[in-house]
């Protein structure tokens, strides 16, 4: 490779895009993309789903304010991580996001437990800013403890929100921790970046268990590099730390934007998108 390419190749790879044409496949082309902006709420979650539409206010309302396209909130968020929901009480929620989502006309991708007809699913539900509903992602790779209360998900693993082709993914659908639940693992990040993935949202609620930290982390580097593109993690917050961080996973093994692992936090990030071809 001569040497201007390869420096080419190298500044796409620190801004979280990348470019690593190969005969028959298709080309990352990251010679002009569009930076976007995401608003991650790295908050509690309460088994009340009014505590937690006063996060989601929070939430929308500071993504307004510092022109975040993107709300993400936690895996569960909307629900808890509750063994007996109540669906109404989920429904009126997710309508009252919408509304945000339209007053301030932003994107919210909501974590919630869902109840369709006789099952319970572990969802991520998409509202547009328009307020309408633009897809909705149920996890698939069940950890033991979630296969006690919900249904693994058939849904698709690519929506098109805001322009964009977005992959989303729940906690355990990214790393399919051994131990926890049943392999092998389904590469479901390499699988969405086949789809056409630019971005992969990664919704989770991990706990504050440490000795997992380097495990998720390391699979957070690998999976972006996998897929050549950038993860944006939003994990919820348990007390007194983390363990995985929120942020920006770049495609050079490393967090370009990292939260606070030991607090709450609601925090607009930049991420650049892989633009595919």
């Amino acid at each position: 490779m001569h040497r201007r390419g390869f420096f080419e190749n190298a500044a796409a790879l620190a801004v979280g895009g990348a470019i690593w044409p190969q005969a028959g496949q298709a080309e990352e082309n990251a010679a002009a993309p569009k930076p976007r902006r995401a608003t991650l709420a790295q908050v509690a979650v309460h088994k009340n789903v009014e505590q937690n539409l006063a996060s989601a206010r929070r939430a929308i309302e500071q993504a307004a304010a510092e022109k975040g396209e993107f709300v993400l909130f936690p895996e569960m968020f909307l629900t808890g991580y509750a063994r007996d929901i109540r669906q109404d009480e989920a429904t009126t929620g997710m309508a009252e996001i919408a509304e945000m989502c339209r007053k301030f006309a932003v994107t919210a991708l909501v974590g919630t437990a869902w109840q369709e007809e006789d099952k319970l699913f572990n969802q991520v539900r998409i509202i547009d800013a328009t307020g309408a509903p633009a897809g909705v992602y149920a996890k698939k790779c069940l950890t033991y403890g979630d296969a006690k209360t919900v249904s693994a998900g058939t849904t698709e693993l690519v929506f098109s929100v805001a322009g964009l082709t977005v992959g989303v993914l729940i906690c355990n659908d990214l790393w399919v921790t051994p131990g926890y639940s049943d392999g092998p693992n389904p590469h479901l990040t390499l699988k969405q970046a086949r789809a056409g993935a630019q971005v992969i949202f990664h919704h989770i609620h991990s706990g504050s268990d440490q000795r997992h930290r380097a495990y998720h982390e390391s699979n957070h580097f690998v999976r972006a590099v996998e897929a050549k593109c950038p993860i944006v993690a939003v994990n919820a917050f348990t007390p007194p730390e983390v363990n995985a961080t929120s942020g920006v996973v770049g495609t050079d093994f490393r967090h370009l934007v990292a939260l606070p692992r030991d607090r709450e936090a609601i925090q607009t990030v930049d991420f650049l998108p892989t633009v595919r071809t």
